[in-house]
């Protein structure tokens, strides 16, 4: 069986769906292969970012997204 870290909110299952939904979007659009979606589609989210001031600068989203995994996986200890 595949590790899965913490859950603490219970909704790392619908978080994980959410993922799912997008790439899977982003695979319709583009027909790229299983292997090749996840790094295609972050590969194409930088080209978004270096063309719009919307969203940021990409090394800073990918610190955020890193930020609230790290916040979604981890449990509280108890006081």
């Amino acid at each position: 069986m595949t590790y899965l870290p913490p859950d603490p909110d219970g909704m790392n299952d619908e978080r994980a769906a959410w993922g799912k939904a997008a790439l899977e979007a982003f695979q319709d659009l583009t027909r790229t292969d299983d292997g090749d979606a996840i790094g295609d589609l972050l590969s194409d989210l930088i080209h978004l970012c270096d063309r719009t001031d919307v969203f940021g600068e990409f090394e800073a989203a990918l610190r955020r997204g890193r930020m609230h995994y790290r916040d979604e996986t981890h449990e509280e200890p108890d006081a």
